[in-house]
C-alpha cells in the first residue's frame, strides 16, 4: 500500500501516513492519533487549529507508527518525466533560437570582408578618376565663360568671391549646365548666342563636333536670370532652335494686388 501525506493535529507538521495503519505518529511532537484524521486535515486544513500541547513520554515497548514514504509506479513516473523533459528540450532547440546559437564561420567572415573591400576599391577606382577628369575639364572651360558672356553681350559679373564666381555657375556631371545672372534685361536672341557659345566651349574641350548633336547639344542646359524673367534652353539629340527657349516672367506685386481687388 502506498503512503499518503497528512498533517499532525497537534503541531501542524507534515506527516507520512500509512492508510492501512489505524494510527499515525508525529515524529516532531510524538502525538499519536488516527491516520484518517491526519489525511483529512491535509486535504482540507482550512479552519483547523493546532494546540501544540506537549505529549506524554511513550514507553519504548509501545508500538511505533512511523512509516517510510512509498510511492506507486516510481519507475514509470520517472520515465514519463524524463520523456517530457527531453521533448521540451527538443522543441526549445527547434523553435527558440537565440543569437548565441547562430555563429558565422571564419571562412564566411573573411569572404564577406574581402568582397566588401573589393567593391569599395572598384567604386573608388571609378569615381576618383571621373572626378579628376571632370575637374580638369571644368577648370579649362571656366576660363572661357567670359567669352560666352561677351558673345551674348550680357551684363554678367565674372568676379570671384572666395574662389567662386558671383555672376555665373558651371556645373553638371559633364559640365553640361551653365547658369548666368544678368543685371540688365536680355533678349531671347542674346540667350541663344550665349547657349551656342557655351556649347562651342564645351564641345571644343570634350572633342565634340556641332554635327554630333547627341553629344554637342543633348542635355546641355543654359539658364539666364534677368530683371525681365528667367530664360531656359536645353538641347536634345536633334540639335537646338529658337523655339526651345522657355521664358518665365514672374508675376508683379502690383498685378497680384489688382487681381485680388
Amino acid at each position: 500500500m502506498a503512503t499518503k501525506q497528512g498533517i499532525c493535529k497537534n503541531c501542524g507538521s507534515l506527516l507520512v501516513v500509512d492508510p492501512s495503519d489505524e494510527l499515525c505518529e508525529c515524529v516532531f511532537c510524538d502525538c499519536v492519533f488516527p491516520s484518517a484524521e491526519a489525511i483529512k486535515i491535509f486535504e482540507n486544513p482550512d479552519g483547523v487549529e493546532f494546540p501544540n500541547v506537549p505529549q506524554p513520554k511513550r514507553d519504548k515497548s509501545q508500538a511505533r507508527h512511523v512509516v517510510t514514504p512509498v510511492f506507486d509506479d516510481v519507475v514509470e513516473k520517472a520515465v514519463k518525466v524524463d520523456k517530457a523533459q527531453n521533448k521540451e528540450t527538443k522543441v526549445e532547440k527547434l523553435f527558440e533560437i537565440s543569437p548565441d546559437d547562430v555563429t558565422t564561420p571564419k571562412r564566411v567572415k573573411i569572404a564577406v570582408y574581402s568582397i566588401t573591400a573589393v567593391c569599395i576599391a572598384i567604386i573608388l577606382g571609378i569615381s576618383i578618376p571621373l572626378s579628376v577628369i571632370r575637374n580638369s575639364h571644368y577648370n579649362k572651360m571656366d576660363k572661357n565663360i567670359g567669352n560666352c558672356i561677351s558673345a551674348a553681350e550680357m551684363t554678367v559679373s565674372t568676379e570671384a568671391d572666395d574662389g567662386y564666381a558671383t555672376g555665373y555657375k558651371l556645373y553638371g556631371l559633364t559640365n553640361n549646365k551653365l547658369c548666368l545672372v544678368s543685371s540688365k534685361e536680355v533678349e531671347e536672341e542674346q540667350v541663344m548666342k550665349a547657349y551656342q557659345s557655351f556649347c562651342g566651349i564645351r564641345g571644343e574641350e570634350y572633342g565634340y563636333e556641332a554635327s554630333d548633336a547627341a553629344h554637342y547639344y543633348d542635355g546641355v542646359v543654359l539658364t539666364v536670370y534677368a530683371p525681365n524673367g528667367r530664360f531656359t534652353i536645353e538641347g536634345n539629340k536633334d540639335g537646338v532652335n529658337e523655339g526651345m527657349i522657355e521664358h518665365y516672367v514672374p508675376e508683379k506685386e502690383s498685378d497680384s494686388n489688382t487681381k485680388k481687388k
